[in-house]
């Protein structure tokens, strides 16, 4: 019963915390929009979230720490290419204890089995007083994705000044997607549907990006996705 009651009480704090980060968020957001008018545009900064709370059920256990070569996590790969875009902070959201390359910072997010929105909830709750213009949000089990792509996206996202910037490789979109500050309540209180939904709600201010690599598309589920570089993308964002 105690065992029960403490991790009931562990959800409701982590909700809490969530609900005070969505106002807190919602707060610099205007404040950041309606203060005094500046001289120039702040310049372009992007943060990074990597989701990796994930218990990897399909593939046999958690994908944050799989191998992709020799000594190279999943999280490893994708710090790396997050480090030499100089993204900044790159909170990674995972289980407890997970070790991480230097340059990243670990938020726990004990519940291996909830819904992917609730880790990217907790990641943007830590950027709440970061002064960027946005954040890379990169699922775990997308490391196969080249650097070329990355800085494709964030190139984009920098002259474009759009909300959300979606890679595409031939007709399918994939991951990492940037989203604007501005966007940041939206993906801390939308109801149903994740981060997938709020794409949806904002389809005509969507900004597409084409890039030549096919990691973007590589989504990797089961051991056998590894095997093909050709993987297509079950949850690329349509």
């Amino acid at each position: 019963m105690g065992g029960r009651g403490a991790m009931r009480g562990r959800r409701e704090r982590r909700t809490y915390e969530c609900d005070q980060a969505s106002h807190n968020i919602a707060e610099f957001s205007l404040s950041d929009q309606s203060g005094a008018q500046r001289s120039e545009p702040p310049p372009f900064r992007s943060a990074c979230v990597v989701l990796a709370a994930g218990a990897g059920t399909r593939f046999g256990e958690p994908k944050v720490s799989v191998l992709v070569r020799d000594g190279v996590r999943f999280v490893d790969a994708i710090v790396d290419i997050a480090r030499v875009v100089d993204l900044a902070p790159i909170i990674v959201v995972g289980p407890p204890r997970l070790s991480l390359p230097s340059g990243a910072r670990l938020v726990v997010n004990p519940d291996a089995k909830g819904e992917q929105i609730q880790s990217l909830r907790l990641g943007l709750a830590q950027l709440v007083n970061v002064p960027v213009s946005g954040a890379l949000v990169w699922p775990v089990d997308h490391p196969y994705v080249e650097l070329a792509s990355v800085l494709a996206i964030l190139d984009a996202a920098e002259r474009s000044g759009a909300p959300i910037v979606v890679p595409r490789s031939g007709t399918r979109r994939g991951h990492p997607v940037f989203f604007s500050r501005a966007l940041w309540p939206d993906l801390m209180t939308v109801p149903a549907g994740g981060a997938r939904a709020v794409v949806h709600a904002h389809e005509r201010e969507v900004h597409e990006v084409i890039v030549d690599g096919s990691g973007i598309l590589r989504d990797i589920d089961t051991p056998a996705d590894m095997a093909g570089p050709e993987e297509a993308a079950r949850d690329a964002v349509p």
